[in-house]
């Protein structure tokens, strides 16, 4: 299935020479008595040339590296969805208790892996809230890492289809340390959230056949990654 989105030298001249001959200053047509002159030349090393400024390192603390590295570990992808507490985390959103889980390699992407937890009534090609952990690979940049078990067979995935895409931050979202983006069928027959993490964690939730309202979508993926954070 292929989502198209619907919708930047001289006595007047303004530079002063200066220059130190037997005792008195010479500022450019005028001759100041050296006592009286009020001089400074530790700018200056003994060629003359200015001397350099100490400049700040550009390198990161270690504060700074030890508090980037444990931004990166807050998050894991969960070995199930029991373990990411995916029942409890969906909710009454779930059109059914039918779960479908599945854990493994993302076909195409090194050492990209995923979760899928899916719940529905059990019967094929109906609604369905998928609650989705991807680790080294951006879902919403390649829509086909993540599926809603199932789903396939009903749906054409060679048509094009309108969306609607938003990418967007909450106080939330921005307390995890992550990023939104919303992407749903115009005719609203399925909606995707997407939640980027540090540690190149997202999670990702799926409304298929189901209309649910985004509010409710973005409650599903902070509570999933509350549960994943360490």
């Amino acid at each position: 299935m292929r989502l198209i989105p619907s919708s930047p030298l001289s006595c007047l001249g303004t530079a002063a020479v200066a220059a130190v001959i037997g005792g008195f200053v010479l500022v450019g047509c005028d001759v100041v008595e050296f006592d009286e002159f009020d001089t400074d030349f530790t700018l200056f090393s003994g060629s003359g040339e200015a001397s350099p400024s100490p400049e700040a390192s550009a390198d990161p603390s270690p504060g700074e590296e030890e508090e980037a590295e444990e931004e990166t570990a807050r998050y894991a992808l969960p070995e199930s969805c029991a373990e990411a507490g995916a029942a409890e985390v969906v909710g009454d959103l779930a059109p059914g208790t039918v779960l479908a889980e599945e854990r493994g390699e993302v076909e195409g992407f090194a050492d990209a892996e995923q979760l899928t937890c899916s719940f529905s009534d059990g019967t094929a090609g109906a609604s369905a809230v998928t609650l989705v952990f991807t680790l080294n690979v951006d879902p919403s940049l390649s829509p086909d890492v993540v599926t809603v078990p199932g789903a396939e067979e009903e749906m054409n995935w060679e048509v094009d289809i309108d969306v609607d895409v938003d990418t967007y931050h909450t106080d939330e979202a921005d307390s995890l340390g992550g990023d939104l983006e919303y992407v749903g069928t115009v005719d609203g027959s399925t909606r995707h959230l997407y939640l980027s993490l540090p540690g190149d964690l997202y999670v990702t939730v799926i409304a298929h056949g189901e209309e649910v309202p985004r509010e409710d979508l973005e409650r599903v993926v902070m509570l999933a990654a509350e549960r994943v954070r360490g």
